[in-house]
């Protein structure tokens, strides 16, 4: 029998018991037969009986399914039809059956088993009754959704990226802070909801556009809502490092690690062949497929040795249709292709990132110029001030030690007098310079006043100071060469005094009164040298006669001849010599 054709049977009446509305009228117009219009419409047709084997299949079904009707007639679907299990994931065939009632499946994915590509169907099961009205099967008509699916899914998408940055942007108003918003962006790219890229950093271009700068890195490390994270870093004072160890401290030696692996990166932006210099200086968006585009250009030797970057993607910060920075996103060792709608939303955060950075870099210079002192750099009297008490607290909490290291410009007023205040400026630059490259990040150089300045070494013994400050001195000695008005060359040195708490003092103005009498007695044994606090002689002797070896100072006895105060020296030398300020040696 051709199964394209449709056997006549005789006409069948519904039982006079049956309810009106139960019965079915049909109505003859001609045409073709019900069979071939069921098999030749496009939408997937499937009849099942109630053991749930497949009675009816049509040519759209065999399409889809990849079935012929002769091979699935007949038998339970779940052994001919796999992917049918998709279709009855929530069990709504059995449901169907057992309720009476139509039940939906919608979005059901389908694999192409050819080209590999998607098709998306909305499938609804309605119970089929027989001419007794009841019961006999269920029919699964299928609908393509694939386009609507599709749209609907990239919107959601799309609002979802929308939504994150929206939230970023509600953190980075709460803060001005560089490093902060730096951290802000960098975390909502790794996060589940705003990427999920592996890791995500930060470079800045330098203030002369000379060079890119790393300064931030982080990575995704199962973080799928980064909010908690903002609130701890927005609503704690302190250092980055201080509000995020509060919080979360697994991520902040993480994140830690990783940021201080970044930092080392230098790119020159002169680099021609660096691809991520020529991000900055085209201000287009560049992914690993830009180095197959345009083989001369390669991920640069500096950015390699700290990171393997693969699959990654980096977009440029502009301000003011000026590069000032980039944002690097790697996917990490799993193979990707950065679709358009993903390098969208990427440039986005980028814009976002260039106004916050861009915000708290004016922000920073302005407290940098309130903080610093205008000639040298350094920080000012002021804010060394606040950090030495801060620091002081903090030590005294944790028990650590904190030292200090005064010094003092040798023959200053030399300088000025026999080759005028310009040469005299240079030498305070000189010596600024010098500290800033021989201290330690976490120290603290500052001009304290004049020709003096003060480093503050956190977290440091006392003897690791003397050691600091000896090369210190060895350094101006050496190093801090000027010219003078007619060229001649004018060598520099100074004399250091070096107190630590809470060794020899328990307070932060003890602190510097005792550092203070250690540079003067530097002083009057010759300058160019470094004299500790317990080298200042004990009451009743001469400060010129040599310490005591091993016999260290009891602060009680050096506070009952030192009269300290935060910013004024003691008004007495214990020598009875002339005080300092009144005469200074210079």
């Amino acid at each position: 029998m051709n199964p394209d054709e449709t056997t006549v049977r005789p006409k069948r009446h519904p039982p006079a018991d049956l309810p009106p509305e139960k019965s079915t009228r049909t109505l003859d117009i001609g045409g073709p037969p019900a069979k071939r219009i069921f098999d030749q419409v496009s939408i997937v047709a499937v009849v099942l009986d109630t053991n749930m084997r497949i009675v009816r299949f049509n040519r759209a079904a065999e399409r889809l399914f990849g079935k012929a009707y002769h091979e699935v007639l007949g038998r339970p679907y779940d052994e001919v039809l796999e992917i049918f299990g998709r279709v009855n994931r929530d069990h709504i065939i059995q449901r169907t059956i057992a309720l009476g009632t139509p039940n939906e499946a919608r979005e059901v994915e389908i694999v192409d088993p050819e080209d590999g590509e998607s098709y998306f169907f909305d499938f609804t099961v309605d119970p089929v009754l027989g001419d007794d009205g009841k019961l006999a099967g269920v029919s699964v008509i299928g609908l393509d959704s694939t386009e609507r699916t599709l749209l609907r899914r990239k919107l959601a998408d799309q609002n979802r990226d929308l939504l994150a940055l929206q939230r970023v942007s509600n953190a980075l108003r709460k803060t001005m802070d560089l490093e902060r918003a730096a951290l802000i962006i960098a975390s909502a790219l790794t996060s589940g909801e705003s990427g999920g890229y592996a890791q995500a950093m930060i470079f800045l271009v330098d203030e002369h556009r000379e060079t890119l700068q790393g300064t931030v890195c982080v990575d995704s490390l199962g973080v799928s809502d980064p909010r908690g994270i903002w609130r701890g870093l927005t609503s704690n004072d302190g250092s980055v490092s201080q509000s995020l160890e509060k919080t979360q401290p697994v991520l902040a030696r993480r994140w830690g690690e990783l940021t201080e692996k970044v930092r080392r990166i230098k790119v020159p932006l002169s680099a021609e062949h660096s691809v991520l210099a020529h991000a900055v200086r085209t201000g287009e968006t560049v992914t690993h497929d830009t180095l197959r585009d345009q083989p001369h250009l390669r991920v640069h030797e500096s950015v390699l040795a700290q990171f393997p970057l693969k699959h990654f993607a980096a977009a440029p910060m502009l301000a003011d249709r000026e590069a000032i920075g980039l944002i690097v996103v790697d996917a990490g060792p799993k193979t990707m292709r950065f679709s358009p709608e993903q390098l969208t939303m990427l440039e986005m955060f980028a814009s976002q990132a260039a106004l916050a950075i861009n915000n708290a870099l004016k922000y920073q210079n302005m407290v940098d110029r309130a903080q610093r002192d205008s000639l040298t750099r350094l920080y000012n009297h002021g804010h060394f001030q606040e950090v030495l008490k801060t620091e002081i607290d903090r030590a005294e909490r944790y028990g650590n030690q904190i030292s200090l290291v005064l010094l003092d410009i040798d023959h200053f007023k030399k300088f000025n007098d026999v080759y005028g205040h310009q040469t005299g400026d240079k030498v305070l630059r000189q010596t600024a310079l010098l500290l800033n490259s021989l201290v330690r990040v976490s120290d603290v150089a500052a001009r304290y006043g004049g020709e003096e300045f003060a480093v503050l070494l956190p977290q440091t013994p006392y003897q690791a100071a003397r050691e600091t400050a000896e090369r210190l001195r060895d350094g101006v000695a050496r190093k801090a060469t000027v010219t003078g008005p007619k060229g001649e060359k004018l060598n520099v040195t100074a004399s250091f005094g070096v107190a630590t708490f809470p060794d020899h003092a328990q307070s932060a103005s003890e602190l510097v009164a005792l550092a203070d009498e250690a540079l003067y007695l530097a002083k009057e044994r010759g300058r160019n040298r470094v004299c500790g606090a317990d080298q200042l002689p004990e009451p009743g002797e001469d400060s010129t006669e040599p310490p005591r070896p091993n016999k260290p100072r009891r602060t009680s006895d050096i506070l009952r001849h030192v009269k300290s105060t935060p910013v004024t020296p003691p008004t007495r030398r214990k020598s009875g010599k002339v005080p300092r300020k009144s005469g200074k040696l210079r």
